[in-house]
């Protein structure tokens, strides 16, 4: 995958997550805005392990050394 697609992504995720944690202590616990902003938080955390885990899975391994004895 376009490593700059992924750093997009990434960089995506991480805004939903800031702001939403900056908003979070400032919500009203018993109020439905209060339900959005921690599935936002719950989303973000999912869209960034999505986008670890796609960027893990497409980068090539680099070859182990073998040491000669």
């Amino acid at each position: 995958m376009d490593p700059a697609l992924l750093r997009g992504n990434l960089a995506l995720a991480l805004f939903i997550l800031l702001l939403a944690f900056m908003i979070l202590p400032f919500q009203d616990r018993t109020s439905g805005a209060f339900v959005v902003t921690v599935l936002a938080v719950i989303v973000a955390l999912l869209f960034i392990a999505a986008t670890w885990l796609v960027a893990r899975w497409s980068t090539p391994r680099m070859p182990r050394k073998e040491d000669d004895k």
